[in-house]
C-alpha cells in the first residue's frame, strides 16, 4: 500500500523548495553580476594603469627631446672645442644617467664622442652605427627612435637619434636608452597592482617587461606568442581588448594601448588570477548566503506548515470522534480565516445534529431511522476527508485560486445541512447546493461533469425535501460515471404531468442492469452505504412515500452504456400549503 504523505508535510517540501529555490536564484543573479562588475571595474583598473604608464612615457620623451635639443645648442656652440663638448655630454649624461645608458655625437666615420666612461674611452668607428646615421639623415627635421637591439657599449638598448643641422659636417646626436630602468618600472608596477606588462615595438619585439614572469606567454628571441597567435597578429587588430587562450586552454584576457610618442604598444596580459582571487573571497560569502538561506528556507517552510497543520489536525480529530459517534466533542480553533469559519460551521452543524437527533427519537422508528441516515450523511467526514484531500491537491498543484473554491462550497454545503432535515426547501435551494456538490467533485476527481438544469417555469421555488438532489446526483457520478473514472453531464428535469411535479436527474453514464433497478428502491441499504455514511436511493424512496403516499416516490428507468434516469414524483398541490 502507498504510504500517504500528511498535507503539512507537502506543504513544508513545497514551500521549502520554493524559498530555497528563490534564495538559490536570487543568490545565483547576485554572484554572476559582481562577477561581471568585478571584470568590469578589472579592465577598468586596467586601462587607467596602462594611461598612466603612457604619460610616464610621454614625459620621459619630452626629457630626452630637452636632452637632444641642449646638446644640439651646445655643439653649436662649441662646435671648435671637442674637449668642451665633451664634458658637457658627460655631465648630461651623469645627470641624467636613471634614464639613458649613454649621450653621444656619431659622426659621419661612425666613430662617437660619447658621455659614458666606455664611449669616452674607446670611441672606434661601428657598423651599428651606421643604420641611426642614416635614419637621422633622412629624417633631419625629426627625432627617430629605433627598434630595440643589442649594442657593444649599451647591451639591450633602443636610440632616439636626431641629426645636427647646422654643423659644418654631417654629424647626430644620440640618446641610448636604459631599458632596464624602463623593465624595473614595469616590473614594480606587475608586484604593486598583479599585473603583466610590457612594451612592444610595432614589429612586436618586447623593449621591455615579461622577463620576471612569463606567466600564459611563450617567449622566444625577444618576442612573444599566446597559444596559437603571435605578437604580430596580436598588434594588427584594431580591437584594444581581447579574449584569448594559452596552448593549456587557459582563459587569459589582453589589453593594448599605443603610447602617444613612441611608436609603441603598452600590453597587459592577465591570466584573471586577480579575478580569481577576487572571486574566491565572494564565493566565500556565497556559500554563507546559501547556508543562511537554507535556515531561513527551514524556518519558513516549518513556520508555514504549522501554521496550516495546527487548524488541520483539529479538524481531522473532531472529524474521526464525529466518525467513531462521539457527537458532543469539542476543539475549538480561535482562527479568523476558512478554518475558523469551517469549525465553526462544523461546530453549529453537530449542535444542530444533537437536536435533531433528539427530535427524531419522539418520531416514528421508520421516520427516525431516514432522518438520522440524512444527518449522518450531512456531516459525512469521508466526504469531508475527500474535500480536505482535493485542497491537498490543488495547493500541491499550484492551484492555489481553486482553494477559495472549494472551502467556500464545503462551507455552503455544511451550512445548508445544518437546518432540520424534515424542513422542507425550495428547488432553487437544492440546485445551488448541487452546484456547490459538483463544484467539488469536478476538483477532486479534474473532471467536469456538466450541470445542466431545465426547470419548467413556476417550479423554481417548488418545495422538496432538504438533501433530495444530491443523492441523486452523488448516484449518477459514483455509480453512472464509475467513481469520476469517466466525464459526462448530469441534467436536472423538473416539469409537471397532470397532477404531478416530476424532478429528474439524467445521466449518460454505464446505466443499471433491468434485473437490479427492482431491488434498489425495496432493500435495506447495503453495507458500503452504511460505512460511507451515504443517503441512498431507497431512504429517498421511503420518505416520499412516507410523507405523501404510496402512489408517489422514486422511479428508475435505465439503458445500459446509454443513459439513466431517476425521476421523484410529487403532488403538484404542494403549492397550496398541503406539504
Amino acid at each position: 500500500m502507498r504510504r500517504r504523505i500528511s498535507l503539512p508535510l507537502k506543504l513544508f517540501f513545497i514551500v521549502f523548495a520554493f524559498v530555497l529555490s528563490c534564495i538559490i536564484l536570487i543568490s545565483q543573479l547576485s554572484y554572476r553580476y559582481v562577477q561581471k562588475e568585478i571584470r568590469t571595474t578589472d579592465i577598468y583598473y586596467t586601462n587607467q594603469i596602462l594611461d598612466k604608464v603612457d604619460q610616464y612615457f610621454t614625459v620621459n620623451f619630452s626629457s630626452f627631446q630637452t636632452m637632444l635639443f641642449s646638446v644640439e645648442t651646445s655643439v653649436k656652440a662649441n662646435i671648435d672645442n671637442t674637449e668642451v663638448i665633451k664634458k658637457q655630454l658627460r655631465e648630461l649624461y651623469e645627470l641624467n644617467s636613471n634614464y639613458v645608458s649613454n649621450i653621444y655625437l656619431i659622426k659621419s666615420d661612425l666613430s662617437i664622442l660619447g658621455g659614458s666612461t666606455p664611449t669616452r674611452i674607446f670611441d672606434e668607428p661601428l657598423a651599428e652605427r651606421e643604420p641611426l646615421f642614416d635614419a637621422a639623415d633622412k629624417n633631419r627635421r625629426t627625432t627617430f627612435v629605433s627598434d630595440p637591439y643589442k649594442s657593444k657599449y649599451s647591451g639591450w638598448t633602443v636610440t632616439m637619434v636626431r641629426y645636427l643641422n647646422g654643423a659644418p659636417f654631417p654629424m647626430a646626436i644620440a640618446i641610448d636608452l636604459d631599458l632596464n630602468a624602463i623593465e624595473e618600472t614595469l616590473f614594480k608596477i606587475n608586484k604593486q597592482e598583479q599585473m603583466n606588462l610590457a612594451l612592444i615595438t610595432a614589429s612586436g619585439k618586447i623593449i621591455a617587461g615579461f622577463s620576471e614572469n612569463k606567466g600564459p606567454l611563450n617567449i622566444q628571441d625577444h618576442t612573444f606568442s599566446i597559444g596559437e597567435t603571435s605578437a604580430e597578429q596580436l598588434l594588427d587588430t584594431t580591437e584594444t581588448s581581447l579574449q584569448l587562450h594559452t596552448k593549456d586552454g587557459i582563459p587569459v584576457s589582453l589589453l593594448k594601448k599605443p603610447t602617444e610618442k613612441f611608436n609603441w604598444t603598452i600590453i597587459s596580459i592577465n591570466d584573471e588570477s586577480r579575478l580569481k582571487a577576487a572571486l574566491s573571497r565572494l564565493e566565500t560569502y556565497y556559500i554563507g548566503l546559501l547556508a543562511a538561506g537554507f535556515l531561513l528556507s527551514l524556518f519558513i517552510s516549518f513556520f508555514i506548515a504549522k501554521y496550516i497543520r495546527n487548524p488541520l489536525y483539529a479538524l481531522k480529530t473532531k472529524m474521526k470522534r464525529v466518525e467513531q459517534g462521539i457527537l458532543t466533542t469539542t476543539i475549538s480553533i480561535n482562527r479568523n480565516d476558512e478554518f475558523g469559519d469551517l469549525s465553526r460551521a462544523f461546530d453549529r452543524m453537530l449542535q444542530q445534529i444533537v437536536e435533531l437527533i433528539r427530535e427524531a427519537e419522539l418520531s416514528n422508528e421508520l421516520e427516525r431511522k431516514l432522518e438520522i441516515q440524512v444527518l449522518q450523511s450531512q456531516i459525512n467526514p469521508h466526504f469531508l476527508y475527500n474535500t480536505l484531500g482535493s485542497i491537498s491537491n490543488v495547493i500541491r498543484l499550484g492551484q492555489i485560486e481553486k482553494v477559495d473554491v472549494v472551502i467556500e462550497s464545503l462551507i455552503s454545503i455544511l451550512e445548508y445541512g445544518i437546518a432540520d432535515a424534515s424542513e422542507k426547501v425550495s428547488l432553487r435551494q437544492e440546485l445551488q447546493n448541487v452546484s456547490d456538490y459538483i463544484a467539488i467533485q469536478n476538483i477532486r476527481y479534474n473532471r467536469n461533469f456538466h450541470l445542466i438544469e431545465n426547470i419548467e417555469a413556476g417550479l423554481i421555488d417548488f418545495p422538496v425535501f432538504r438533501m433530495l438532489l444530491q443523492p441523486l446526483v452523488e448516484n449518477s457520478i459514483f455509480h453512472g460515471y464509475n467513481g469520476g473514472a469517466i466525464e459526462g453531464p448530469i441534467t436536472i428535469h423538473a416539469y409537471r404531468e397532470g397532477g404531478i411535479v416530476i424532478i429528474e436527474v439524467v445521466d449518460q453514464g454505464e446505466g443499471i442492469p433491468t434485473d437490479k433497478i427492482k431491488h434498489i428502491l425495496i432493500s435495506e441499504p447495503s453495507d458500503v452505504e452504511v460505512k460511507r455514511k451515504r443517503i441512498g436511493l431507497n431512504n429517498i424512496h421511503g420518505r416520499i412515500r412516507l410523507h405523501y403516499g404510496e402512489q408517489f416516490g422514486l422511479q428508475i428507468i435505465s439503458i445500459p452504456k446509454e443513459i439513466t434516469r431517476v425521476r421523484a414524483l410529487f403532488p403538484a398541490d404542494l403549492f397550496k400549503g398541503d406539504a
